[in-house]
């Protein structure tokens, strides 16, 4: 027998092309054996999870996979069935259930899949507890697989529709026509039943999963074809996610593509002017735009900045109390929301805003104004410190010196490929294109191919 492999957990979980490791039935038993013991470890009786998934065609065998490897430790599984994640794990928080586990690719394509586990709290597991798993998921004895007996509980994605009414019980949007693109994933019934919910007129785009056509062309990475929606039918709003529904970008009734800069830089003004944003502060990360930090801070709105990635927003909010924050791919978190990304939750809020009905939302999002921004991806051999190698270093400091105060330059390699990202934003475009091309080809003579 091949010998199995330590799964590696990334930033959100184990993600793969589906039936290759980590993601094959074998890896994904003991996967699921690993996380029944790491809760059984916890003491009490009749340990509970809940799974569910965005739809994809793997997703079948990879939940009779875990349930097999859960049932050997003596765990009670519940199918929650299509949902998003963040539908997910409040479900993990609110019901009386010891973990959540999310079937989901995301924002990739069909034929890759991954496992997302959350805590009882609704948070993402524990980085120590993610190592527990992937070590005794090499350490357990293999049983002989049998069948995993799962319980229907779909029925219990009707309590968070009912949350989202009670949380925004003065929300009316009867009159209202709002186009939502659930990318053929996990809120392709979830999203159009909760805006029908409120009174709006729904138009659905990419809503009918297959189980292969979630996030082709459509979704948050392709809102094109949500924006042409809007404009087709004179909506006033368009609602677009991605597979697992986590991220949320928009479009607004000119037709316009308005992604998480926009909304950070909106709420942020919102909330700041209401006196509801702690140290008058948002959290961002590297790559958000120039012209959230430039309209923020003229409103005297700081913008805490972190690296790539909702987890680590995430930590920065914990830490300092934060009421909004996000990244510029549509994942924004919200503290009366758990800190879970949620693009219907997002969605709901901007409805929510007072003044929405009267201005529209063009309006609403007038004060982000985005700075050109080019960025290449530089293949590389190596990867030391950047300041080390001094060519490079001195381009740098040139560039910066050329970009004055109003540009910015992010240095920095891929946390998974062998590449440099050269990313130069700035007020002129032609300016941002030059400097982004000279900078890459020192990058690429010093480091590249």
């Amino acid at each position: 027998m091949t010998a199995i492999q330590p799964p590696q957990f990334g930033t959100d979980g184990l993600r793969a092309r589906a039936g290759e490791a980590p993601m094959d039935p074998e890896t994904l038993r003991r996967v699921g054996a690993a996380l029944g013991v790491l809760l059984q470890r916890g003491g009490g009786d009749h340990k509970r999870v809940l799974v569910g998934s965005d739809g994809r065609d793997s997703a079948p065998w990879i939940l009779e996979a875990l349930a097999q490897g859960l049932a050997a430790a003596d765990v009670a599984i519940g199918d929650v069935g299509l949902c998003t994640t963040p539908a997910l794990a409040f479900l993990a928080r609110t019901e009386p259930v010891d973990a959540g586990i999310m079937i989901s690719a995301s924002h990739n394509p069909a034929h890759d899949n991954g496992v997302k586990i959350f805590a009882h709290d609704g948070t993402k597991l524990r980085d120590e507890d993610e190592a527990t798993i992937a070590s005794l998921a090499v350490e357990l004895r293999p049983a002989e697989p049998r069948p995993a007996r799962c319980r229907d509980r779909s029925g219990l994605l009707r309590r968070y529709e009912t949350w989202l009414a009670q949380h925004f019980a003065d929300l009316d949007l009867s009159g209202a026509r709002i186009c939502i693109d659930a990318a053929n994933g996990g809120g392709s019934a979830l999203a159009p039943a909760v805006l029908r919910g409120f009174g709006a007129e729904v138009v659905e785009v990419a809503c009918a999963p297959d189980g292969f056509n979630i996030n082709d062309g459509v979704g948050a990475l392709h809102p094109e074809r949500l924006a042409a929606a809007v404009r087709e039918h004179g909506a006033c709003f368009g609602v677009c996610l991605d597979g697992d529904g986590d991220r949320g970008i928009f479009v607004d009734e000119a037709g316009a593509v308005r992604d998480g800069d926009d909304v950070l830089t909106l709420f942020g003004l919102h909330l700041h002017r209401a006196g509801r944003l702690p140290r008058a502060t948002v959290v961002a990360t590297v790559m958000s735009n120039l012209g959230l930090h430039k309209a923020l801070g003229a409103a005297g709105v700081a913008v805490h900045t972190t690296p790539v990635g909702d987890r680590n927003v995430f930590l920065a909010m914990r830490e300092l109390g934060g009421a909004v924050g996000g990244e510029q791919s549509g994942h924004v978190l919200f503290a009366d929301h758990g800190l879970i990304g949620d693009g219907l939750y997002t969605a709901l809020r901007l409805l929510a805003l007072p003044g929405r009905r009267e201005r529209g939302m063009a309006a609403m999002f007038a004060a982000f104004h985005r700075y050109p921004q080019q960025l290449v991806n530089v293949p590389v051999l190596r990867k030391p410190q950047l300041e080390t190698v001094p060519a490079i270093a001195a381009k740098v400091a040139e560039v910066e010196r050329r970009l004055g105060g109003d540009g910015r330059l992010l240095l920095r390699y891929s946390g998974t490929e062998p590449k440099c990202r050269v990313m130069i934003e700035a007020a002129d475009a032609a300016l941002t294109a030059r400097l982004c091309r000279e900078l890459a080809d020192v990058v690429a003579a010093e480091l590249g191919r």
